[in-house]
C-alpha cells in the first residue's frame, strides 16, 4: 500500500508562505524584533553579523530546503524504481531543471519592480504581468497535453522570457544584467543539481552520504585559514552569477532532508499495513510538547537563554522519546526514525552554537543549518500526528507547498501588479501606513491573497513543475 507524504507538502507549504509573508511586512522602527530576522533589528533595519539568535523569519528558508531534500528520495526512487528509468536520463532532467531555475532566477530579479521603476507604473505591471505569463509556460505541465506539447509550451516560456529581458534592456533602457539575479532560486537551482547527485550517488549507502556532509564541513572550516587551499576553493566560482562554490554549504540541510525523505518513501512503500498506534491522548502530548520543543528554541536561541533552552530540550526530548515507543505501527516507527535524526541534528547544532559567534542564519553557521534541520524534521512529526489523529488536513498550506513557486511568484508579479493597474495600491499603502501594526496586517492580507491565487492553480491541477 502507498501512502502520501502530505506532511512534506505541508511543511513546504509553512516554508514558502513564511516567505511570502516576511517579505510583506513593512518595516516600522516600533515593531518587536522577532518579526524580522535576527540579523537585520529595528529600529535601525541595518544588516549586523554580529547578532546572534534566530527567529521564525530565518526558519522559512531552511524548512524549504529540507523539504527540498525530502523530496529527492521521493521524486527520484520513483523514477528509477517504478517507471525503471536509467540515471543517465535522471541526471539530463535534473540538468535541465537546474538551468531552467536559473534562467528563472534571473529574469526574476530583472523584472522586478526595483528594475523597471524608471517606466510608468502601468508600464512596469505590463511587464511583470507578460513576465508571470512566461513563468507559467515554463513551468506548467497540462495533463490533456501530449509530452511534445508540453516541451512546445515550455520553449515558448524560454523564448518569451528571452524577448521580454531584451525589450527591457534595448528598447525600454533597463539595466537588465545576467549577473543580477534572485539569490534565493538561485541556490535553490544549485541544490536542485547538487543535492540531486548527491542522492543518486549515494542512495544506496548512507555513510558515503554522511561522508559527502564531513568532507563539506572540513572544507568550510578550513576556508577560513587564509592562503588556504580551502578558501581558494570555497570561494572560486567559474561563473559567479550562476554559481559559487559556497552555495554548497546548504547541502548541509539539504543531506539532512534527503534522510528524513529515505525513511518516508520507505513508509510510503513498505510500511505495510498500520498496526493500531498509540492512544489519542498520547498522541496529543507528542504533538503538544514538540510544538512546544519548536518554540522553546526559537525563544531559547532568540534571547540568549541558551541553559535553559539546553536543560529544557533535554527534558522535553525524553518525554517525546518515551510517547513516541508507545506506537508500534509503521506511522510509529517513521515518527520515531524521524525524532531520532532530528534529535542528532538539533543537539549537533546546539553542540556548535557557541562556534563562529553564536547561530545566525546571515553569515549562516554550522548551528543554524543543523538546528534548523532538527526542527524540520520535528515540524514533519506534528503535522503527521495532526493529519493522522487529529483529522487536521491544513489544506490550504498544503496545497501551496504543491505548488510553492506560483506562491513565490503572485505577490509581486501578479496581485501586487493587477493592484497598481486597478488603482488600488494608495489604499493599501495608506491602510499600512495607519499604525504599525497595520503594515504587519498589510502583509497577512496579501499573503492570504497568495494563498487564495496557489489553491485556485492547485485545485485545478495547474502546477509549476520546477
Amino acid at each position: 500500500m502507498e501512502r502520501r507524504a502530505y506532511a512534506v507538502d505541508l511543511l513546504r507549504g509553512l516554508a514558502i508562505v513564511g516567505m511570502v509573508l516576511s517579505g510583506q511586512i513593512l518595516w516600522h522602527a516600533e515593531l518587536p524584533a522577532w518579526l524580522f530576522h535576527a540579523q537585520v533589528p529595528p529600529p535601525s533595519f541595518r544588516f549586523d553579523p554580529s547578532v546572534p539568535g534566530i527567529t521564525w523569519v530565518d526558519l522559512v528558508f531552511p524548512f524549504f530546503l529540507f523539504s527540498m531534500g525530502a523530496a529527492f528520495p521521493l521524486a527520484l526512487r520513483k523514477r528509477l524504481e517504478q517507471r525503471g528509468e536509467s540515471v543517465a536520463l535522471i541526471l539530463t532532467v535534473v540538468v535541465r531543471r537546474w538551468a531552467l531555475l536559473a534562467l528563472f532566477a534571473v529574469a526574476l530579479a530583472n523584472l522586478r519592480s526595483g528594475v523597471t521603476g524608471t517606466l510608468p507604473g502601468w508600464g512596469s505591471s505590463l511587464l511583470q504581468l507578460a513576465g508571470w505569463g512566461c513563468f507559467c509556460a515554463l513551468f506548467m505541465r497540462i495533463d490533456r497535453f501530449s509530452d511534445r506539447q508540453n516541451r512546445m509550451v515550455c520553449l515558448s516560456g524560454v523564448a518569451g522570457i528571452a524577448a521580454l529581458l531584451a525589450a527591457a534592456r534595448w528598447g525600454w533602457g533597463l539595466p537588465v544584467s545576467a549577473e543580477r539575479s534572485d539569490v534565493i532560486i538561485l541556490v535553490l537551482a544549485n541544490m536542485a543539481l547538487f543535492g540531486s547527485l548527491v542522492w543518486l550517488y549515494t542512495r544506496n549507502n548512507l555513510l558515503a552520504r554522511l561522508g559527502v556532509l564531513a568532507l563539506l564541513a572540513a572544507l568550510r572550516l578550513g576556508s577560513g585559514v587564509e592562503g588556504s587551499w580551502n578558501e581558494a576553493l570555497w570561494n572560486w566560482s567559474p561563473v559567479p552569477w550562476l554559481f559559487r562554490f559556497d552555495y554548497l554549504k546548504y547541502l548541509c540541510i539539504i543531506i539532512p532532508g534527503t534522510i528524513a525523505g529515505d525513511r518516508i518513501y520507505e513508509w510510503m512503500t513498505h510500511g505495510g499495513e498500520d498496526a493500531p498506534g498509540a492512544s489519542r491522548r498520547r498522541e496529543v502530548w507528542t504533538l503538544v510538547l514538540l510544538v512546544t520543543l519548536i518554540c522553546l528554541n526559537m525563544w531559547g536561541l532568540f534571547t540568549r537563554q541558551l541553559v535553559v533552552n539546553r536543560a529544557a530540550g533535554v527534558l522535553l526530548c525524553l518525554l517525546l522519546r518515551r510517547l513516541l515507543r508507545g506506537d508500534g505501527s509503521a506511522t510509529g516507527r517513521l515518527h520515531r526514525s524521524l525524532f531520532g535524526w532530528g534529535f542528532f541534528w538539533l543537539g549537533l547544532g546546539l553542540a556548535l552554537e557557541a562556534f563562529e559567534g553564536g547561530i545566525k542564519k546571515d553569515y549562516a553557521t554550522f548551528s543554524y543549518f543543523f538546528v534548523t534541520s532538527g526542527l524540520a524534521s520535528f515540524v514533519l512529526i506534528a503535522a503527521g500526528i495532526a493529519m493522522r489523529r487529529l483529522n487536521v488536513r491544513f489544506s490550504a498550506l498544503v496545497k501551496c507547498g504543491q505548488n510553492p513557486m506560483v506562491a513565490y511568484t503572485a505577490a509581486g508579479f501578479l496581485i501586487m501588479p493587477l493592484l497598481t493597474l486597478l488603482h488600488l495600491s494608495p489604499c493599501l499603502q495608506a491602510f499600512a501606513e495607519l499604525c504599525p501594526w497595520m503594515g504587519v496586517a498589510r502583509g497577512v492580507l496579501v499573503t492570504a491573497a497568495v494563498m487564495a491565487v496557489t489553491v485556485f492553480f492547485t485545485n485545478r491541477r495547474l502546477f509549476w513543475r520546477t
